[in-house]
């Protein structure tokens, strides 16, 4: 049994790995859209020394998580605003 050898050029290969990598594509998606099996796109990536999943996944969680504090940090800003403006009224209204 021999094996195939290269059938796929390089640049197939980089395009598949960068669409796996892009936010909001997987492995599989990027796979299916290659017409390639995920393992195979995963042999790539391992072969060009490419980031793993899970390390790809680490950073999806942290641009969540800093979307999310941005839109809290946001919510309180006004918050305080208000709160400002309304100690400024009681303190007008008691002179």
């Amino acid at each position: 049994m021999s094996k195939k050898g290269n059938r796929y050029p390089e640049e197939f290969k980089k395009k598949a790995i960068a669409y796996s990598q892009q936010p909001g594509n997987t492995i599989a998606s990027a796979a299916k859209k290659f017409e390639i099996s995920d393992q195979t796109l995963r042999n790539w990536m391992k072969s060009m020394g490419e980031k793993k999943p899970a390390a790809r996944l680490k950073v999806v969680q942290l641009e969540k998580e800093l979307k999310e504090t941005k839109r809290r940090l946001e919510g309180l800003e006004l918050t305080n605003e208000i709160l400002i403006k309304a100690t400024a009224i009681f303190a007008a209204s008691k002179q």
